[in-house]
């Protein structure tokens, strides 16, 4: 078997090089080419795959090899050009570019040893859970009670996504403002709320209007324009839009919702091939569908792709203050190439450079003699930058599965340890009197005190891996810290 592994590795590694011209980055032009009227480079590639295919020991088409092919080149050729949003995937549903799914109709982040109900989807859970409920365990079917808490977060995971149990019926046990209650939910096919009303205009913050948008797939500006033409007639004196976490779409979905609001004449956005031509430009050529007296944009280092065109376009082509922390910086754009078998190809074909403001100073983009910029691999920073970079605690560290710690999730203990409310100052880095083990005693011993809890005194398993429950507090008090700062950052942006 691992022979049989080894020689698939080699196949890859023998494929990457050159084979993309002939099976992935041109589709089907080859197909309908003879032989001969290749270059030697194409022919040899050619023959080398039906070599491997007929001949190879190990070769069957059918079962692996044009895939593993394909995804190989794919891989090989985006590594070498430090490329990660170049891949092949056997299907199109794989790219994950769709905002319907099959499940309970939620999303969670993992909380204390149960799960964060973060968004309430049009689906089996409309109506029936709210955003900030958290889910504490689950009957399914005429099983017995399963505690979260009780379970590793990956032993949680595969109990809700055993497909064995797809159409059983569960019953979930979950926590609001202090009470408990129950939900039952059965998964079906539902469409994510990617347009969210956070907050109304009324006269304490100002008359603004404040919306999370939280991805450019599917139709946000349908979405967008919905809920704004419900508040015609309605006093809005600045519309805040929060990015924060969208890590983009596609960017024609961009450039529409951008047309809703930027000044005639506008650029949006250009589209630059490799050699440096326009394939593509978008100017707003007509009046904006909307025009309010301010806006207002929240940007974080998840911010990305088209949610960064929009916020380009916005600050260029409307009276807009970017509010948050530097954003990701993608500035290139993908196309898609399906195949006859439902195959696809994702791969960059070109640079998104957005309109420059007036004196643009990002930068010093304003000192070139063009009036565009890509912020691909730096960002967009914003003009009024959040103190706290807050992004990086929502990540849930894995400490109780292995002796083994990874220096990430050590890291994340002690750059925790900063932000709370410790009685003694605690060192920037780990040192030869400061170790992990350290970290892990000062905030055992500061989360036994908040929850009157000794049992949080117990920081070590039988087999020497770090508890569970001090895992699962690490993970409570970075959540409700980085919702605290996400909360803290909407209320400075709508007052400022």
């Amino acid at each position: 078997m691992e022979n049989k592994k080894s020689v698939k590795t080699a196949l890859l590694l023998a494929l990457s090089a050159l084979s993309v011209l002939v099976i992935g980055g041109i589709g089907g032009y080859f197909l309908s080419l003879e032989i001969n009227k290749l270059s030697d480079d194409e022919r040899k590639v050619v023959e080398e795959y039906r070599v491997l295919r007929d001949e190879w020991l190990y070769g069957n088409e059918e079962e692996y090899l044009a895939d593993y092919a394909l995804s190989g080149l794919a891989d090989g050729f985006a590594e070498s050009g430090d490329d990660p949003y170049t891949f092949y995937t056997p299907t199109m549903e794989d790219q994950n570019l769709s905002v319907s799914h099959l499940g309970f109709g939620i999303t969670t982040h993992p909380y204390d040893g149960g799960y964060y109900v973060t968004a309430v989807h049009d689906g089996p859970a409309s109506g029936v859970l709210e955003e900030g409920d958290v889910l504490l365990g689950a009957t399914r079917g005429r099983e017995e009670y399963y505690s979260f808490q009780e379970h590793t977060i990956a032993e949680n995971e595969n109990f809700l996504s055993d497909e064995e149990h797809v159409t059983d019926a569960y019953v979930f046990t979950y926590s609001r403002n202090g009470e408990e209650g129950t939900a039952l939910l059965r998964k079906s096919t539902y469409q994510e709320e990617i347009v969210h009303v956070l907050e109304e205009p009324q006269e304490d913050n100002g008359y603004t209007l404040s919306v999370q948008i939280r991805t450019f797939l599917g139709e946000p500006t349908q979405d967008l324009d919905q809920i704004l033409s419900d508040y015609e007639g309605k006093r809005i004196d600045r519309l805040l839009l929060d990015l924060r976490g969208n890590t983009g779409g596609y960017v024609d979905e961009c450039e529409r919702m951008a047309k809703l609001f930027v000044r005639k004449g506008q650029l949006i956005d250009q589209l630059v091939d490799r050699d440096g031509n326009v394939l593509q430009e978008t100017i707003q050529e007509s009046d904006p569908k909307y025009s309010y007296p301010e806006y207002a944009i929240l940007i974080d280092s998840n911010t990305a792709s088209a949610s960064e065109t929009f916020a380009l376009a916005m600050r260029a082509g409307t009276d807009c203050t970017l509010y948050g922390r530097t954003s990701y910086g993608k500035g290139v754009a993908q196309r898609i190439r399906t195949y006859s078998d439902g195959s696809t190809l994702r791969f960059t074909y070109a640079y998104v450079y957005g309109p420059e403001k007036e004196n643009e100073d990002m930068y010093d983009e304003g000192s070139d003699e063009d009036d565009v910029l890509c912020i691909h691999g730096k960002g967009i920073v914003p003009d009024v930058v959040y103190d706290t970079d807050y992004v990086w605690l929502q990540s849930t560290p894995i400490l109780s599965s292995s002796l083994s710690v990874s220096i990430a999730n050590q890291m994340h203990v002690l750059n925790l340890l900063h932000l709370l409310p410790l009685e003694e100052e605690i060192p920037q880095s780990y040192q030869s009197n400061y170790h992990f083990h350290d970290a892990l005693v000062d905030f055992s011993n500061y989360v036994s005190k908040k929850y009157q809890d000794e049992t949080l005194l117990n920081i070590y398993q039988e087999n020497g891996c770090v508890s569970l429950p001090i895992e699962q507090k690490v993970g409570k008090e970075s959540f409700d810290l980085y919702l605290s700062y996400c909360d803290d950052l909407l209320e400075q942006a709508i007052h400022d």
